[in-house]
């Protein structure tokens, strides 16, 4: 019974979001009860286990449910690989992104078995495609250096590959966006384009806007990624499709306590006005 009672509950949790607050996903998942409760079949089955999981974990269990969203969703991972962070914060910054890295991957691999779909850099033609292991020795072999060009590489790695150019695109898709610095080697307007180009050849396309959501990270206290973050979170013609881990939190503190963040950088993006999930600033 209380198995049933979980699948009921996962479901209809699923089913409201689609149809009152991410209405563009009856795109992808249908828009009659009908075909709703076809394409929800393996999420429900899914989510129903994840739930089960994080609350084993220590995860609370309405947080554990709203994150059972995530099996609705593709997530791509776009990494700062510039040198700083390597030598920023007396080399904190890459154990924090290994530590980000590691605790996204865990998460969403409950939600999907195959993993991160795509984990890209900004500066390097490596990567990684169905990503579920641990990162530091794959992060430990790789060069950080070169520019942060978040716009340039966004679109090429991320956006083109997996959503404008993907005529069989059949999940929408989160991307997490991780930096360290400032926007360098491109207009710091490039970056609010490619974003709203994306929406707009998605809405031209048919796919809708709810194909695509993004989530911006900072590492380390850098004041240009500061300030990149709040230009971003203030801006109004993106609210809608972005989400910003506010910028004066520290996110290597955050992720000692990890079901105080994820869930805001995992849902914030995809649940801006259903629950917002509001932080306290670190005394």
């Amino acid at each position: 019974m209380e198995q049933s009672n979980n699948s009921n509950r996962i479901g209809k949790w699923l089913k409201d979001v689609i149809i009152n607050h991410r209405k563009g996903l009856q795109k992808m998942y249908g828009e009659t009860k009908l075909e709703l409760d076809q394409s929800l079949q393996r999420p429900i089955k899914r989510g129903e286990e994840m739930a089960r999981k994080l609350v084993t974990m220590g995860c609370g269990i309405e947080v554990a449910k709203d994150l059972t969203l995530l099996t609705l969703y593709d997530v791509a991972i776009l990494i700062d690989d510039s040198e700083s962070m390597i030598y920023g914060e007396s080399g904190t910054r890459k154990n924090t992104l290994i530590q980000f890295i590691d605790h996204i991957t865990e998460i969403y691999s409950m939600a999907n078995e195959s993993g991160i779909l795509a984990m890209r850099f900004m500066n390097s033609r490596r990567g990684k495609k169905n990503w579920t292991g641990k990162s530091q020795a794959y992060l430990d072999g790789h060069s950080f250096i070169g520019p942060t060009r978040i716009g340039t590489e966004l679109k090429k790695k991320i956006l083109d590959k997996f959503v404008i150019k993907d005529p069989n695109q059949s999940k929408p898709l989160l991307v997490l966006i991780v930096t360290d610095g400032a926007v360098e080697g491109e207009r710091n307007s490039h970056l609010k384009n490619v974003i709203q180009d994306c929406v707009n050849e998605l809405e031209a396309s048919g796919k809708g806007r709810d194909a695509v959501s993004f989530q911006f990270s900072r590492i380390g206290s850098d004041p240009g990624a500061a300030m990149l973050l709040e230009d971003l979170d203030e801006d109004p013609d993106l609210a809608e499709y972005i989400d910003v881990l506010p910028s004066e939190f520290d996110l290597e503190s955050l992720l000692a306590d990890k079901w105080f963040v994820l869930p805001k950088i995992l849902l914030g993006a995809i649940l801006p006005k259903v629950k917002p999930l509001h932080l306290k600033p670190l005394a």
